[in-house]
């Protein structure tokens, strides 16, 4: 028996395909496809809608890598801190602007508070919300806190907070601001009816963008009738006048000078180089700066010890401060570059240095309060005194003290003042909830 490998019966006719069936399927699953990539796109979006806290570390949020080094130096070289602050933002140097008015401590409140309003303004214009955001907002703890601030001058420096954080997106923190306008210009004794109504009338135009209308309400009403007569006292502002300069002595005289030069040089070498063969300049910085520190140790030791009246010992404090400030700068890489690893290794430690001037200096501004004739003077210059601390807590400059504590401590010495027969026109008080958190004036 033979087999045909091959049969001869005819083949199945193939199934024709379905070619539109085809088409629609494909058509179907890339219609599912991009709707998925799009619900993806959206969710990555939104996943996060809230806006960056602005209760961070206002010390941490300075760009280091955008601080311009060779201007930056200049401050240790021994250019004013003001002049400084305005060439850089002048040159579009933000971040070395905000760089030195974060970390000074001898700008006067007004020029301080004026240059970060100013700042905020120029970030804004270049569309770094956040940075704006976080400049407008070290505005708000002098303007709530800081009695040597004009009160209309306080209450027009939140207005324009205000109006910047709401252009930087921050829409709670920016009532939050216009709400303690509010309440300056509503409760400040001494100020005048036209006065009221100015700070009262730039409310309500921002009112409406806040979208609170109980807000907007009470300014409307606030606007329309501004002849209020508030009751409460004003906390004086003395400090100014409670120090008395100490001269270095010649070692402490000579380190500073060399100090200022190596600083010049190393600042001229990058300006000329691009920051490339500077490690000669940048070791003479070092070592003087290492020797000013010890001779500084030494003439702050050496002049406690000694014969000095309170007045001069307040001015030591502040000097001290104000070195103490300088060298975390240097420990957090704030002048744009690298020069002391080892100290850059003890930022900790120097921020805990720098609370205790902080706190020694509070103990003889509380002597000053002591002095006072009249209990509800001592009194009025312990609340001042504790609004000072508040206001350094808050600039990030003070970190030892527990917020829970100082809030306490706040409370009692106004409450002090209120025991006298004579409240506090602003009163103030921590909310830890707010947005920003901090020390706000409290209303009636």
């Amino acid at each position: 028996m033979t087999y045909d490998a091959f049969s001869n019966l005819p083949l199945a006719a193939p199934r024709p395909r379905n070619v539109w069936l085809e088409r629609l399927l494909l058509a179907a699953f890339i219609l599912c496809l991009l709707i998925g990539l799009s619900a993806f796109g959206i969710w990555w979006t939104l996943r996060d809608t809230h806006q960056p806290s602005l209760g961070g570390d206002p010390l941490l949020a300075v760009r280091t890598a955008l601080v311009l080094p060779q201007l930056a130096l200049r401050q240790l070289a021994g250019d004013a801190p003001d002049g400084l602050a305005v060439q850089a933002m002048k040159a579009g140097q933000r971040e070395t602007a905000r760089a030195i008015l974060t970390y000074d401590t001898e700008l006067s409140a007004t020029a301080r508070v004026a240059r970060l309003a100013q700042l905020g303004r120029l970030y804004q214009e270049v569309g770094d919300a956040q940075a704006a955001a976080e400049t407008y907002r070290l505005v708000l703890p002098p303007a709530v806190l800081n009695a040597s601030l004009p009160p209309l001058e306080r209450a027009q420096l939140l207005v324009q907070s205000a109006s910047g954080l709401l252009a930087a997106g921050q829409a709670e923190a920016a009532l939050t601001a216009a709400v303690q306008a509010k309440r300056l210009a509503a409760q400040t004794p001494n100020l005048l009816p036209a006065q009221r109504k100015q700070v009262f009338d730039d409310l309500r135009s921002l009112a409406v963008p806040l979208k609170n209308p109980a807000f907007k309400q009470q300014v409307d009403d606030l606007a329309r009738n501004p002849f209020i007569s508030p009751n409460g006292v004003l906390i004086p502002q003395r400090p100014a006048t409670f120090t008395q300069p100490l001269p270095y002595d010649e070692a402490t005289q000579s380190v500073i000078a060399v100090r200022q030069q190596a600083a010049r040089l190393l600042a001229d070498r990058i300006a000329l180089t691009g920051g490339v063969d500077i490690d000669p300049e940048r070791q003479s910085l070092a070592q003087a700066l290492l020797a000013e520190d010890q001779a500084r140790t030494q003439f702050y030791q050496a002049a406690r010890g000694g014969q000095v009246s309170l007045a001069q010992q307040t001015w030591l404090l502040q000097d001290q401060i104000a070195w103490l400030s300088a060298k975390l700068r240097i420990a957090r890489q704030g002048y744009g570059i690298a020069v002391l690893p080892e100290w850059e290794l003890r930022a900790g430690a120097l921020l805990e240095e720098l609370g205790q001037a902080y706190n020694d200096y509070a103990a003889a501004l509380d002597g000053y309060a002591a002095a006072q004739l009249t209990p509800l003077d001592q009194a009025l210059q312990r609340a001042e005194n504790q609004h000072w601390l508040a206001e350094e807590v808050e600039r990030g400059l003070y970190t030892v003290i527990a917020l829970n504590d100082l809030s306490e401590r706040v409370r009692i010495v106004q409450d002090d003042v209120a025991r006298q027969g004579s409240p506090l026109a602003l009163p103030v008080a921590y909310e830890p909830e707010a947005m920003p958190p901090g020390f706000h004036v409290q209303g009636p």
